[in-house]
């Protein structure tokens, strides 16, 4: 009878146990609906797709993974909370200051809106006066920068590389001109260079094909507009 009764004791033990695999479940069920609400245009199956392969290579749970995304979004959203310039949809014009010309290579950044998140949008000078970027709806595209308006707080920086790097950045990011636009910033830096891409992959792949430099401050899954902006290879030229 004794007997009995310990092994009923320590199957309801056993039965009540924790499992980490069915909490590796929750938190990656919890971090997908946080990652998937801060970046909507964003499908569960292509963020899990992302996730499962970044994890099989960097041979961590997928939970970890997940964990990273929500944490780098979590992060660029108290930068923009902190920036409180208000919130402008991205697209043809922007903001309501003109930015006008600067150098070949030179890059910018403004405060704006896109897919409800405010995480700033990123461009590069191709040349004076032409701008290379990469919007929602047109994708990478050129844009006179006698008609690009951005906003308060926006700044023109340079990137610490020689001119002929420079060059050679601005003249890659021209050719991808006609590329779609892509949603996905959470894992960008893993996704290929050529195809569809947001603006900061634009500028991050121009940098780091063209100069090996890595114009991302946090080295995270994700290369954010932010990211590129405040990237210690930068130096800054110009403040709206």
């Amino acid at each position: 009878m004794k007997k009995a009764i310990a092994w009923s004791m320590a199957a309801c033990i056993i039965a009540g146990s924790y499992s980490p695999a069915l909490a590796a479940d929750k938190n990656s069920k919890y971090y997908a609906t946080e990652i998937l609400a801060m970046q909507p245009q964003l499908t569960e199956d292509s963020l899990f797709e992302d996730a499962k392969s970044l994890a099989k290579e960097q041979k961590v749970k997928t939970a970890d993974i997940l964990e990273k995304m929500y944490l780098e979004l979590s992060n660029d959203a108290k930068k923009a909370a902190e920036e409180s310039s208000g919130f402008q949809a991205l697209g043809n014009e922007g903001g309501s200051i003109i930015i006008g010309s600067s150098t070949k290579g030179h890059i910018y950044y403004t405060p704006s809106a896109t897919a409800y998140l405010d995480h700033g949008h990123v461009g590069m000078y191709y040349t004076s006066s032409t701008i290379v970027e990469s919007v929602p709806g047109d994708g990478v595209r050129t844009i006179s920068a006698s008609s690009r308006k951005v906003d308060s707080k926006a700044v023109i920086k340079s990137v610490k590389t020689t001119t002929a790097n420079r060059d050679a950045a601005a003249n890659w990011a021209r050719s991808e001109v006609g590329e779609s636009y892509s949603y996905n910033f959470a894992t960008n830096r893993s996704t290929s260079h050529y195809g569809a891409k947001n603006c900061s992959k634009l500028l991050w792949s121009a940098y780091k094909l063209k100069s090996g430099l890595d114009l991302d401050v946090d080295g995270g899954l994700g290369v954010y507009p932010r990211d590129v902006r405040d990237s210690k290879d930068t130096t800054l030229v110009k403040t709206f």
